[in-house]
């Protein structure tokens, strides 16, 4: 077609408000703008040069550090970094850049030319956590860190934090380290180390402040000792063991069990260098006895954790669910528990009976739900389907769409499990 012809056609088709043409003019008007209201990235800029951007503009470094295998990474780049407020706070604030962690046969180019300074800063900044969020003055220092997902506004406060000195955690690290031991100081100090997720820190800062003599019987130096108590070793940990009674006036008493036997579980495992991974049936018996002197209430939750992480590994998944089985019914088992054990299952077997159970573990984790939950509904319909229950799950996956709808997230995975089943291919 002539370039003058084609030029009158579609601006007629604009005028008209009809066709393909101008419908596809509006989605890439629409994805370019929803892209321009969030925050700006620096895409493919080298380590050095956002150093000298940030020196040149007086501004703040953000750096979004990210996996590609990462969950929480993937929510925040599709959910929260496009949103308007959240572009608006940091585009005035930051220069802004992301680096993928990890490396894989898909990369492009753009995340090839970054692999020497992602590396750099995984080892630098010691990133063990994802998504791990860095925070850098204009002079390139780093002085603020935080861990995790989050909606707009606690985000924006993330933000906030690394740009006031009174709460940057590498800035009030050096106050402690020049000998600053007010007791308010170091309170503030052990949660910002939390955020940070700098258990060492935490522990440390949370030991220095109870040295202070809090009042005990206050309930906010009770939910202060459960936040950062971070090893079984801790004072704090001592203190929830010996009166869970006391700390059940702050915490529920499910979630204080299961923060309990998850530090005993991190700890035990540290202490024998995982050597569960080869006990014969006597080290079990013996080891499962001197647990359970030592932790009568929770031994059964630890062992059960170490028996199913090594039938997991020999993919041993008879014996997996065996366990599991055992400890659903337990009456501290979690939603999470439930999900990612059935999860488990969905993704490595094909067994029909270990898959229906599996659909059972993955039920009861969000049939008492007052709110619900997407990401279980999903476990379950993909169960489903692979149960063969192909119009059950479809209606299961819609049902996990219309939660994430009202809470205001996006559908896409939703979207594309329903197109599989509909398409009889395999979800997983």
């Amino acid at each position: 077609m002539n370039p003058k012809k084609f030029t009158c056609f579609f601006l007629k088709m604009i005028a008209q408000k009809k066709g393909f043409l101008f419908a596809l003019l509006l989605m890439i008007i629409s994805g370019a703008n929803a892209q321009d209201k969030g925050i700006h990235f620096e895409h493919g800029s080298k380590w050095k040069l956002i150093l000298e951007t940030a020196k040149k503009e007086n501004k703040y470094i953000f750096v979004d550090c990210f996996t590609t295998w990462c969950g929480p990474c993937k929510y925040m780049s599709a959910n929260i970094f496009p949103k308007e407020e959240v572009g608006t706070f940091f585009n005035n604030n930051f220069i802004s850049a992301k680096f993928q962690i990890d490396s894989t046969t898909k990369d492009e180019e753009e995340i090839k030319n970054q692999y020497a300074d992602a590396s750099f800063i995984a080892k630098a900044y010691n990133i063990r956590a994802y998504p791990t969020y860095l925070f850098f003055n204009s002079d390139g220092e780093l002085v603020h860190q935080e861990l995790g997902s989050s909606e707009a506004d606690e985000f924006i406060a993330k933000g906030a934090n690394a740009m006031n000195p009174g709460k940057q955690y590498f800035t009030q690290v050096k106050k402690y380290d020049a000998g600053n031991r007010e007791p308010l100081f170091l309170k503030n100090l052990a949660m910002v180390s939390r955020g940070a997720f700098d258990q060492a820190g935490t522990s440390k800062y949370a030991s220095a402040y109870l040295a202070t003599k809090p009042d005990l019987e206050n309930k906010e130096t009770l939910r202060f000792i459960y936040e950062t108590t971070m090893s079984s070793r801790d004072e704090g940990f001592s203190m929830m063991l010996s009166n869970p009674a006391k700390f059940e006036t702050v915490v529920d008493r499910h979630e204080l069990h299961g923060a309990l036997s998850g530090l005993i579980s991190r700890d035990e495992a540290e202490k024998i260098d995982y050597g569960f991974q080869k006990f014969d049936t006597k080290q079990w018996e013996t080891y499962s006895a001197v647990l359970t002197k030592k932790y009568p209430e929770y031994a059964d939750e630890v062992l059960v954790g170490f028996k199913t992480s090594i039938f997991r590994n020999k993919k041993d998944w008879k014996s997996y669910a065996s366990a599991i089985n055992q400890y659903a019914s337990s009456k501290y088992i979690n939603n999470a528990e439930l999900n990612d054990f059935a999860w488990t299952i969905f993704k490595n077997c094909n067994d029909k009976k270990l898959l229906t159970a599996a659909a059972g573990w993955s039920k009861k984790s969000f049939e008492k739900e007052t709110k619900q939950n997407a990401t279980y509904m999903d476990t379950y319909a993909n169960l489903l389907y692979k149960l063969g229950q192909k119009e059950n799950a479809i209606i299961w996956e819609q049902k996990a769409m219309t939660a994430d709808i009202a809470q205001g997230h996006d559908t896409i995975w939703e979207q594309e499990v329903i197109g599989k089943i509909k398409k009889g291919v395999p979800t997983w």
